[in-house]
């Protein structure tokens, strides 16, 4: 069952004024495939509930815009939040997008903040890009011949990220 909210947020007109000159509270970056109509999806409804304004793309990526627009929300996001699955590392999107989360927080123009989840992985396995991650750059540097040094830029903001204190959901019962 897949949880929407329909309830309305603040106009993007008054946004920059409240969230302290970002237009998103809570930037979202999942694999869909894993986790929208599970664990992100009741994550996303929760934090609509209590007012942050959190970009999920199922709802703030319209039909016509490109995908790239997704890398200029992270920009305009206050706390980062890569929901890390098994198959996180299989998308070279899901990567691009951690990547800039690290290029953004590193910038310093703008205090950012990133919040890892790790649902279903071990943070071992996202810092040393082992377990189900070493399988999917394995594909990424092979297979699919991905551009080598935007695969090492993937790797290092893995290992960053994953050296974040977050939260590791197989540690919660339920």
């Amino acid at each position: 069952m897949a949880l929407q909210s329909n309830m309305a947020g603040p106009s993007r007109s008054t946004l920059s004024s409240n969230h302290g000159g970002f237009e998103y509270d809570v930037f979202l970056s999942f694999r869909g495939e894993d986790t929208r109509h599970t664990f992100t999806g009741l994550f996303h409804y929760i934090l609509v509930l209590h007012g942050i304004h959190a970009y999920f793309d199922e709802e703030d990526l319209h039909k016509g815009e490109r995908i790239e627009e997704i890398l200029v929300a992270i920009t305009r996001s206050k706390i980062l939040v890569p929901i890390f699955s098994k198959r996180y590392s299989e998308s070279h999107w899901c990567l691009k997008e951690v990547a800039k989360m690290v290029e953004c927080q590193k910038d310093g123009r703008q205090e950012k903040f990133i919040i890892p989840v790790f649902f279903d992985v071990d943070p071992k396995d996202v810092r040393c890009q082992s377990g189900p991650f070493e399988a999917a750059f394995h594909r990424h540097q092979t297979e699919r011949r991905d551009n080598l040094s935007e695969v090492d830029g993937w790797k290092h903001a893995l290992t960053y990220v994953g050296g974040i204190s977050g939260f590791d959901l197989k540690s919660y019962n339920g």
